[in-house]
């Protein structure tokens, strides 16, 4: 969908595009076995994509369509109510069907404070079946009389207690780290939903694309050049350079297992093009860079906040 190549979060083509897309995913782990509820922010959302999508829903088994809040604004509730009155049926709402993968799409800033309360709920109810046991293959010790976990198999440590058969969260948004940067202003959720939610997750498919240019002192003294940071699990992160003169536009320079900075992966294209021509540590390069050369949820100094590193390692 051409119209859909851009983050719009009004736009009814993207909104279709994402269900459409998430739809054909939940196909792909259907044959894995597993079952997929799509999830749409609110009721208001999931009720115009139900009917869009009823019929290729109704077509596979195995997926199912709901929505974060299970609620919707108050006059599209109300009209909810009145037409399966009138049309003597039950209302519309989201199937309950246990699943063990959900896919939630269309989720926009103010919204991840809604999306961390349900997966948040939907961990307590799990804690609250499964009782004092602990699921097996794992290890529970003390540290300072505080209880932690360990997997025997995945060799991973935690303190939060393991829960059998936990869903997984699928959160399909290739605008995420535009999400990111909303968070903290004003009207809009505290930059705690990174460090305590946000961090939790780690990147499948990630691209973040940059255009530069940098002033030299001999013809053409002006060069664009574009590039970007681009992960696809479980390769490693790298840092793409654009080259028009090939047939395939980006060129990999550099890769690593942890995540590259805007700024890191800036040096690295400058290196490879042999732009970096300031002595290091010198003001030139102080200039040039700029004192801050990272976004805030980049730090390191606020890496102890985290409660995960899966979204940078």
């Amino acid at each position: 969908v051409l119209e859909a190549d851009a983050y719009k979060s009004s736009s009814d083509i993207f909104i279709d595009a994402n269900v459409q897309f998430a739809i054909s995913l939940g196909r792909v782990l259907a044959e894995y076995g597993r079952t997929t509820k799509i999830l749409l922010p609110d009721e208001n959302e999931y009720r115009r994509s139900a009917k869009i999508f009823k019929q290729a829903l109704e077509m596979y088994d195995g997926i199912s369509m709901g929505s974060v809040t299970g609620r919707g604004d108050v006059i599209s509730d109300a009209i909810e109510g009145v037409m399966a009155l009138f049309e003597g049926r039950e209302r519309m709402k989201g199937d309950e069907t246990p699943v063990d993968t959900y896919i939630v799409v269309n989720s926009s800033c103010s919204e991840l404070v809604e999306l961390k309360q349900f997966v948040e709920q939907q961990r307590a109810d799990l804690l609250q079946k499964q009782g004092a046991t602990i699921p097996e293959g794992w290890e529970q010790y003390s540290s300072e009389g505080k209880p932690y976990y360990y997997n025997t198999a995945t060799k991973q440590t935690t303190w939060d207690r393991p829960v059998a058969d936990e869903p997984s969260i699928i959160l399909m948004n290739l605008e995420l780290e535009t999400l990111r940067g909303d968070l903290g202003l004003v009207a809009f959720p505290p930059k705690d939903v990174h460090w305590e939610f946000l961090s939790t997750f780690k990147p499948v498919y990630f691209i973040r694309q940059r255009d530069y240019s940098k002033t030299i002192t001999e013809s053409p003294f002006l060069i664009n050049y574009s590039g970007a940071i681009y992960r696809e699990y479980p390769g490693d992160w790298q840092v793409l350079l654009e080259n028009k003169e090939l047939t395939k536009k980006f060129t990999s320079v550099q890769s690593r297992p942890d995540r590259y900075t805007l700024n890191q992966a800036k040096e690295v294209m400058m290196e490879e093009m042999g732009l970096k021509t300031e002595e290091e540590g010198s003001a030139a390069e102080f200039f040039r860079r700029g004192y801050k050369t990272c976004t805030w949820w980049e730090d390191p100094k606020d890496y102890d906040r985290e409660v995960s590193d899966n979204w940078r390692k």
